[in-house]
C-alpha cells in the first residue's frame, strides 16, 4: 500500500489483507489531515529483535539498577517468533499471542515485566532513534492481574525447628546469618556484601550502598545507615573475621543449599529466605517502632508497600496488648 499527498514524502507498508491496508491507509490519511508528516519507511527496515539487539548493544539498559533482568529478558525474547516481526506490522494481536505463549511457562508477574521491556525499547526507538511509529502497541495490551503478595513469616515453633535442623551444618556464617536478618530486615545480596569497613561499632550501625544492582522494584531503595540491636551486633562479633572484609563470608549458593536442607529437615513448607525480611519488619513493627522508624531499617521509599506486603502482624500478640 502507497500513500502519496504533495508536500510529503511517500509512505509505504505491506499487509496480508485488503482490508488491513485500507484500515491503515485511512489512519495515515487522518494523521496527515492533522498534520503529522513522520516518515515511517526506517521502521520498515527493521524488525523487533533489531530494536533489542540495538538497546543492548547501546547499552541503554545498564543505566538501571536492574539491568541483569533486562538482559535475562533480552535472550528470552529474541528466542521467540516475536522478536522477527517487522516493526510497521507489529500489533497488539501479535503481543497477545505472545502473551499466551509466554503463559504456558511463566506467571503474570513475569509477562507484565516482559511487556514492560518491550514497550521501553519501543518508546527509546521512537523518542531517541528517530524510528517513528504510529504508535506503541504495548500501550493497548492490558496488564495481567498479578497475585496477592506474599505474606509468609515463621509461625509456631518454626523458627526452633529450623535452628535445630542446623545443628550439623558446617556453614559457621548460616545460623548467624539467619539471626542477622530476622534481627535487621537486611536483604540477603546486602548481608552477603556487608563489610566491616562499613560498620561503626560506636554509633552500632551498618552502612549499606548501593548494592541492589538486580532489582526492579522502584518502591525500595539501597543505600541507607541500619541501627543494630544489641544481639545484631553480638552476632558480628562472635563471627570469625575473614581476610576478606566481609562480615558473611559466605555465598548466596551455599546459604541457599543449607536453606534447602534446614527446611526439608524441619519439615517446614513454603518458606523462602526472603520471607525473614517480611518476619523482621512484623517483629519490628511488634517492638512498638514506628512506620518512619522501620524505613530506616528495610529502605522502603512507599509506606504502603511496606505495610501491604512486609507486614505480618499476629493478632493474638495485639490483643494481648489490647
Amino acid at each position: 500500500m502507497h500513500i502519496r499527498r504533495q508536500g510529503f514524502k511517500a509512505i509505504v507498508k505491506s499487509f496480508r489483507s485488503k482490508s488491513e491496508a485500507k484500515k491503515w491507509a485511512r489512519k495515515m490519511e487522518a494523521k496527515l489531515d492533522q498534520g503529522d508528516s513522520f516518515d515511517y519507511s526506517e521502521a520498515s527496515k527493521f524488525t523487533l529483535g533489531d530494536l533489542f539487539k540495538r538497546y543492548i548493544k547501546e547499552e541503554y539498559h545498564l543505566k538501571k539498577k536492574g539491568w541483569r533482568y533486562e538482559e535475562y529478558r533480552f535472550g528470552q525474547l529474541c528466542t521467540d517468533t516475536i522478536a522477527s516481526i517487522n516493526l510497521l506490522r507489529l500489533s497488539s494481536k501479535h503481543l497477545a499471542e505472545y502473551r499466551d505463549r509466554r503463559l504456558e511457562e511463566v506467571k503474570p508477574a513475569t509477562f507484565n515485566k516482559d511487556l514492560n521491556f518491550i514497550s521501553v525499547v519501543i518508546s527509546t526507538a521512537i523518542f531517541e532513534w528517530g524510528i517513528y511509529l504510529p504508535s506503541n502497541p504495548c500501550k493497548l495490551i492490558k496488564r495481567l492481574k498479578e497475585p496477592a503478595p506474599r505474606n509468609r513469616i515463621l509461625e509456631g515453633d518454626e523458627y526452633d525447628r529450623l535452628i535445630k535442623a542446623t545443628a550439623l551444618t558446617k556453614n559457621i556464617y548460616f545460623v548467624p546469618a539467619i539471626n542477622f536478618s530476622i534481627e535487621t530486615a537486611i536483604r540477603q545480596g546486602e548481608l552477603l556484601s556487608a563489610r566491616y569497613e562499613n560498620l561503626n561499632y560506636r554509633e552500632r550501625t551498618l552502612y549499606i550502598p548501593d548494592t541492589k544492582t538486580g532489582s526492579l522494584d522502584r518502591h525500595q531503595t539501597s543505600e541507607r545507615t541500619i541501627p543494630l540491636s544489641d544481639l545484631a551486633l553480638s552476632i558480628i562479633t562472635k563471627l570469625p573475621r575473614h581476610l576478606s572484609g566481609r562480615i558473611f563470608a559466605t555465598t548466596d549458593d551455599a546459604l541457599a543449599n543449607c536453606w534447602k536442607k534446614a527446611i526439608k529437615k524441619a519439615k517446614i513448607k513454603d518458606l523462602r529466605w526472603h520471607d525473614l525480611r517480611r518476619h523482621a519488619v512484623s517483629k519490628m513493627f511488634e517492638k512498638g517502632l514506628s512506620v518512619p522508624e522501620v524505613q530506616v531499617c528495610t529502605g522502603h521509599k512507599n509506606p504502603m508497600i511496606l505495610l501491604n506486603t512486609y507486614t505480618k502482624l499476629d493478632p493474638v500478640k495485639i490483643a494481648r496488648k489490647l
